[in-house]
């Protein structure tokens, strides 16, 4: 008979602590009812919903800006001496975009531009040229 006993009070206790929480879980669930129905919060989510769709605008828009660089200096010309000339690559974030070289030699110096479109050149490289545009398009 104790053993019932015992085990019929461990049972309402048990319940007691089981009613108290599920009562404590109401009154939670209700006060975020309550602050979803503020308008500040909902000013919030507008907000945020706002902020993404300039994000994804920033983020469309920074493709065309220069986000690959690649250089390569080099001496073209044996009977010259130093590294004055190199090539420079520019590219988007697209990988298109222009290879700058520069032929320096003592009487002058010599600019050539090249066009690249998706990481290729549509014109043939030389070496150094070649160098830079896989150094840019790592």
């Amino acid at each position: 008979m104790n053993i019932s006993l015992i085990l019929v009070i461990i049972a309402i206790v048990w319940l007691i602590v089981l009613s108290i929480l599920l009562i404590w879980i109401i009154f939670v669930f209700k006060d975020l009812i309550k602050i979803s129905k503020n308008k500040e919060f909902n000013d919030n989510s507008k907000e945020i919903v706002y902020l993404k769709s300039e994000v994804l605008k920033i983020k469309n828009i920074s493709t065309n800006y220069i986000q690959r660089v690649g250089l390569s200096k080099y001496n073209p010309f044996k009977e010259t001496g130093g590294n004055n000339s190199f090539s420079l690559v520019l590219l988007d974030g697209n990988k298109n975009g222009i290879i700058i070289t520069s032929l320096h030699t003592r009487e002058r110096t010599r600019f050539y531009l090249k066009e690249v479109k998706s990481g290729k050149s549509l014109i043939e490289l030389s070496e150094d040229e070649a160098k830079a545009l896989k150094e840019s398009v790592k």
